[in-house]
């Protein structure tokens, strides 16, 4: 009991810090210091320049896939979390009537980048470059089917807008798919260190960026707790609980894993993370209730501040 409630205590203080940045950032949107416009900068700053040299700097320098032969299980993993999570999703809001469009993506697609990372570089500072590697192979899955199946169930039904796959594709994702290819390729040798050491100059500050950006698109909403608060619980129980107990008990038939740690902490957090803000971006784009999605991501993002350490303390104390 002492070991998990000391895991509880550590983990929980990360998620408070990142806790404070969100809330600040989104006080400083709500009291109009920071205007609307200002938020698609440093969103549109942190996805298009920080984020992607922060993959590729870190793809370049520490990837060696003779060493980690099985680098491809991480984005394989991320498809089995998306397809796990629809398919608990459409049984759970069966009955949820014209809401369950929403509500669906909104209990399995997680926040996989944005509030991992922060919380990965508060626990573990001195093998963070591993644990973000490993992150970014999970989201070169992820993205694209977030953007897919986010899309499929937030636009309107009567929209006739025809499908882009550009839309799949985002500067990050470029990035990894680049990186990947100089890797595999031997081509990084010939890359010059000043373009290496410079997008690890701005990669350096994507984290911060990015938790910053997260709280002021947080503070843009229009919040309706009392309204939403039945099928805000819903997604509450899925994504918060029954997704990060079925990662729990899946990792107990995978023996190897219990013997890395940084692999475990991904996993649990992957699966006890919030749902992914870039939701409510395609809320505001496609949705007929962009209200709705918003509330119920602030919901998850306040209880996740308890339910991420309890996750990560149970399996540490289960697995390590």
């Amino acid at each position: 009991m002492e070991t998990l409630l000391s895991n509880f205590s550590t983990v929980f203080q990360a998620v408070a810090q990142i806790g404070i940045v969100i809330l600040f950032s989104g006080w400083l949107v709500r009291r109009g210091i920071i205007p609307t416009n200002g938020i698609k900068l440093i969103s549109d700053a942190a996805i298009n320049v920080f984020i992607p040299c922060l993959i590729f700097s870190n793809i370049i320098e520490k990837l060696q896939p003779s060493e980690f032969t099985t680098w491809w299980l991480l984005p394989l993993s991320s498809v089995l979390f998306i397809g796990t999570g629809w398919a608990i999703a459409r049984l759970l809001f069966l009955r949820a009537g014209t809401e369950r469009r929403e509500l669906i993506p909104l209990s399995f697609l997680q926040n996989a980048g944005f509030l991992i990372l922060p919380i990965a570089q508060m626990i573990l500072p001195e093998k963070f470059d591993q644990f973000a590697l490993y992150c970014f192979l999970f989201i070169l899955a992820n993205n694209p089917l977030l953007w897919l199946i986010g899309k499929h169930y937030l636009r309107k039904r009567e929209s006739n807008e025809a499908f882009q796959w550009k839309k799949l594709f985002s500067p990050p994702l470029y990035a990894n798919i680049i990186a990947l290819a100089l890797v595999f390729t031997g081509l990084r040798n010939f890359v010059p260190d000043t373009i290496v050491e410079t997008a690890t100059f701005l990669g350096d500050g994507a984290i911060p960026l990015a938790t910053f950006a997260l709280g002021a698109t947080l503070g843009t909403l229009k919040l309706e707790f009392k309204r939403h608060f039945k099928h805000g619980c819903l997604v509450i129980f899925q994504k918060l609980f029954l997704m990060p107990a079925t990662v729990l008990v899946a990792m107990s038939f995978i023996p190897w894993l219990h013997s890395n740690p940084i692999l475990l902490l991904l996993f649990i957090l992957q699966g006890a993370s919030a749902p992914a803000t870039s939701l409510i971006l395609q809320s505001k784009s496609y949705s007929d209730n962009s209200e709705r999605v918003g509330t119920i991501i602030v919901m998850c993002y306040i209880v996740c501040i308890f339910s991420i350490p309890a996750w990560v303390a149970i399996a540490q104390a289960i697995y390590e």
